[in-house]
């Protein structure tokens, strides 16, 4: 039955426009993906790119996905890392899904910056490599956009166009995924989140997406999120001491069951750097 599993998501995979959006980083997905108006770590380079702008240290995250819906031939891996500099912030990140007889390879470099502390751009170039065995491999270059505003000093606003360009790979011109989003952020307390979202696939029926996040002193966060299109639920949670965070999340599928996501950070800044993420939309108005 597993395998039977296996090779209907890999037709369906390669059915489909490759690149479809994964959701990467256990924050992320502990909040169902949610967080194209949050997007305040590294792994926002998938996410939202405008939202590195909001990093005032460097920091470097790993991502794990073994085994989603208990099929380790659907792993995902990546890695990315973002500096802030006098000029803006920088990130880059990898990602990789797949085995040996059909992977997904996505290298991305990144740039962000804000203007007036309110208003933030970012862009991503990627560069996409898809290999099947005995098929030989292909690769495609393409840009993805994102903004982010903060409305005043409860809300804020978040949009990411991926492949804005319409980026197509191989010699039948495949198109890769084609996704927008955006979404509100309301943060009524340092420590409480409230997330609701909007995606559209090209190819797909909109989906509809929220998520929750409370945190527990300073060394805790919580976090809860739901999903439309596929519906899907999801929760998790994150640890910190010192420069060092553990996020773990967990994603329910009603029907095609349970996928562990675990994601290690090294933020330089450590707990002053945690602090001032927390506060920077309520000191942008201050």
């Amino acid at each position: 039955m597993k395998k039977t599993l296996f090779f209907f998501l890999l037709l369906a995979r390669i059915s489909f426009a490759q690149f479809e959006f994964t959701d990467i980083g256990a924050k992320a997905i502990g909040l169902n993906g949610a967080f194209t108006s949050m997007a305040n770590n590294s792994l926002a380079i998938f996410y939202n790119p405008s939202g590195l702008g909001q990093m005032k240290f460097g920091e470097f995250s790993a991502f794990y996905s073994p085994a989603p819906f208990g099929l380790p031939e659907l792993s995902v891996q990546a890695l990315t890392y973002a500096q802030p500099t006098k000029f803006g912030v920088l990130g880059a990140g990898i990602k990789n899904y797949g085995f040996d007889l059909y992977r997904e390879f996505n290298f991305i470099l990144s740039y962000a910056n804000v203007y007036k502390k309110k208003i933030y751009l970012g862009l991503n170039v990627n560069y996409f490599n898809l290999s099947i065995k005995n098929y030989n491999s292909a690769s495609s270059f393409g840009l993805d956009a994102g903004a982010m505003i903060y409305m005043n000093k409860y809300l804020r606003w978040g949009f990411m166009g991926k492949n804005v360009t319409g980026a197509t790979i191989g010699v039948s011109k495949e198109k890769l995924a084609q996704i927008y989003r955006t979404g509100l952020n309301y943060q009524p307390a340092d420590n409480i989140n409230l997330m609701f979202e909007i995606e559209k696939d090209v190819k797909f029926p909109v989906s509809i997406r929220g998520g929750f996040e409370y945190s527990i002193l300073d060394y805790v966060d919580l976090r809860a999120g739901v999903g439309s299109e596929p519906t899907s639920f999801t929760g998790g949670f994150g640890f910190y001491f010192n420069v060092f965070q553990l996020d773990y999340a967990i994603n329910k599928s009603p029907d095609l069951g349970i996928t562990h996501n675990g994601t290690l950070t090294l933020n330089f800044g450590g707990m002053k750097g945690r602090k001032l993420i927390r506060q920077q939309l309520k000191n942008a108005f201050e």
